[in-house]
């Protein structure tokens, strides 16, 4: 009893809350089949003196509709691969491979994303209840949108590799999500790389790059980085990503742009210090900064003079404006070549509220900064 009673916490639950809260079609199958596995050995348990017809054929009934409602769960689960016509794919440097069956890929990602809006203002106190209600369904409209694309639906998700850092599991799979315009040309192409923050590499952020990529002509490199701490350590990572990608698309070395959302922030004051010959500008997106990088002379002498894009938004209480300013400035006086720009009315989820807005900042910068010659 105790076991069921745990096992009932654990699948029912979710269960309850997908069948409620369900994005997609999948996710209800999943609170369908969670549910229906937990009536399974109740009906078992029934004295049979007190079994009618019905009941008595009931285990066989709930049987076959779990059979029939796990086929049509595993016929759905991504195979990871778009195909080679794809402009989006998985990539990993090493022996790694895409976990199709993995937990991660079993519950489509807008799932796993919707459910981290209600858990966390639980347990993070910069995440209000407030917040969350209003980012989730802009953020559920972006995936809904995403999923329309037969492609970035196919590929999957990566989020397991966040998950496997929480778990204290080797995370960094040399995993990137690699984005080429189906429009390239034979050219040298100019490349984005771009760091998540916490919580993993989303999908959604590759999606919302793309659009700037095929509009402007660049190709997006995503790596995935665990829950997105990263560290000095992880430059390494990121450059070997940076150098797999090379031999397969033809990237314009000397159009190689940083840009590190939240917590990426840190891998690209850590990778832009390490490595500035390697980029030719940096992009902060409502960023935290290592601030023993950006305040030392060697990352000010790098990038002295040098192109950076700093956006936030005003009312951010994880990141606050001030910090945001604060680091702006030390650039500044630094001769930095700092292009701030700040929403107003915006908070740390800016990405997914203003993203069409945002990528035109972005495009407009790098139209900017294009004929700079370093």
């Amino acid at each position: 009893m105790v076991l069921y009673t745990s096992t009932g916490i654990v699948v029912g639950l979710p269960s309850l809350w997908l069948l409620f809260n369900a994005q997609t079609a999948v996710g209800l199958l999943l609170a369908t089949f969670g549910l229906l596995s937990l009536l399974l050995p109740l009906l078992f348990v029934i004295p049979q003196r007190k079994q009618n017809r019905f009941l008595r054929r009931a285990p066989e009934a709930v049987v076959f509709l779990l059979v029939v409602v796990g086929t049509a769960v595993f016929l759905q689960i991504p195979s990871g691969d778009p195909g080679p016509d794809s402009p989006v794919q998985h990539r990993f440097v090493g022996d790694e491979a895409y976990g199709r069956f993995s937990l991660s890929n079993l519950v489509p990602e807008s799932e796993q994303v919707n459910l981290g809006f209600t858990l966390m203002p639980y347990v993070d106190p910069l995440l209000t209840v407030e917040q969350s209600r209003r980012v989730s369904p802009i953020t559920m409209d972006i995936y809904r949108e995403m999923e329309q694309d037969p492609n970035f639906r196919e590929l999957g998700s990566a989020l397991g590799l966040a998950y496997a850092e929480l778990w204290g599991r080797p995370f960094d799979a040399g995993h990137y999500y690699l984005y080429v315009p189906p429009n390239a040309g034979p050219e040298p192409l100019p490349t984005i790389v771009f760091l998540h923050g916490s919580a993993g590499n989303f999908k959604a952020y590759t999606w919302l790059w793309s659009k700037l990529a095929e509009a402007e002509g660049y190709v997006i490199i995503a790596p995935s980085y665990g829950f997105g701490n990263w560290d000095e350590t992880s430059a390494a990572a990121v450059l070997q990503v940076i150098e797999d990608a090379r031999q397969v698309v033809n990237i314009d070395t000397e159009h190689l742009y940083l840009a590190g959302l939240s917590n990426g922030g840190l891998g690209v004051s850590h990778l832009a210090n390490l490595a500035p010959e390697q980029f030719r500008g940096l992009i902060f997106l409502s960023p935290v900064m290592a601030t023993e990088v950006v305040d030392s002379a060697s990352f000010q002498a790098a990038w002295a003079n040098r192109p950076v894009l700093v956006i936030s938004g005003e009312i951010d209480n994880r990141i606050p404006l001030s910090y945001v300013e604060q680091r702006i400035a030390v650039m500044q006086q630094a001769n930095i070549d700092v292009t701030p720009i700040i929403y107003p009315n915006e908070d740390h989820f800016l990405v997914f509220s203003q993203p069409e807005a945002i990528m035109n900042d972005v495009a407009e910068w790098l139209a900017s900064v294009e004929e700079y010659d370093p």
